[in-house]
C-alpha cells in the first residue's frame, strides 16, 4: 500500500496538498486502504495517479467551458441528427474566425502543435434565417455575443474567448484572439 504521507505523487505535484490528504483517491474508492497504524493510502501506482490527475483536470476544464451544457459529451450517445448539428456548429464557428471554407490555409505548425491566428471574428445574420438557432444556443452557453448591425436590421455575432477555447478543444489546435 502507498501511504499518502509518503506518496511520490504528492511530492511531485508541488506539495500544494497537506501530507495526509490526496485529492485523487476518496474513501469510496475500492483501492483506498487504511493500514494497521491508521495511515491512509491507496494501491495505485504513480502512473495511474498521474492519469487520474489528468482526467480530473480535463473534467474541470470541460466544466469551465460549459462543454457538457453546450453539446453531448459522449459521441456514442449522439444521434445522427445531433452529430450533424455539431458538425454544422463547428463549421459556422470556423467560418466566423475566417478558417472556413479554406480550412487550415492560415494555420501553422510549431513544435508539433497547430496554431491559428484569425484575421476576423464576426458573422452577420438575421433572426429570420435558418441557422439562427445555432447562434442562440452558442450565446446561451456563453460562446458567442451579439451586437446590432450598423443599419439595424441584422445582427453581427462574434465568438467569445470561451467559444474559442471550446473550438480549440474540438479542433485540437491553439486559436489566438484576433486582437493579439
Amino acid at each position: 500500500m502507498r501511504r499518502c504521507e509518503k506518496c511520490s505523487y504528492l511530492e511531485s505535484s508541488g506539495g500544494e496538498y497537506p501530507e495526509s490528504y490526496c485529492p485523487l483517491v476518496s474513501e469510496e474508492d475500492p483501492k483506498f486502504a487504511v493500514d494497521n497504524d491508521g495511515y491512509c493510502g491507496c494501491n495505485y501506482n504513480l502512473r495511474t495517479l498521474k492519469k487520474l490527475d489528468r482526467e480530473r483536470d480535463e473534467a474541470e476544464y470541460r466544466a469551465y467551458l460549459g462543454y457538457d451544457d453546450f453539446m453531448l459529451v459522449n459521441s456514442i450517445d449522439m444521434t445522427e441528427e445531433d452529430s450533424r448539428k455539431l458538425k454544422l456548429i463547428v463549421e459556422v464557428m470556423m467560418h466566423t474566425i475566417g478558417m472556413w471554407p479554406e480550412g487550415l490555409r492560415h494555420a501553422y505548425k510549431r513544435h508539433g502543435r497547430i496554431y491559428y491566428r484569425p484575421y476576423r471574428n464576426y458573422f452577420s445574420t438575421a433572426p429570420k434565417l435558418a441557422g439562427y438557432w445555432m447562434w442562440e444556443r452558442m450565446q446561451k452557453a456563453g460562446h458567442a455575443e451579439m451586437r446590432k448591425s450598423w443599419n439595424g436590421d441584422g445582427e453581427i455575432w462574434s465568438l467569445t474567448r470561451r467559444g474559442l477555447d471550446w473550438l480549440e478543444m474540438k479542433l485540437n489546435m491553439r486559436i489566438y484572439d484576433e486582437e493579439d
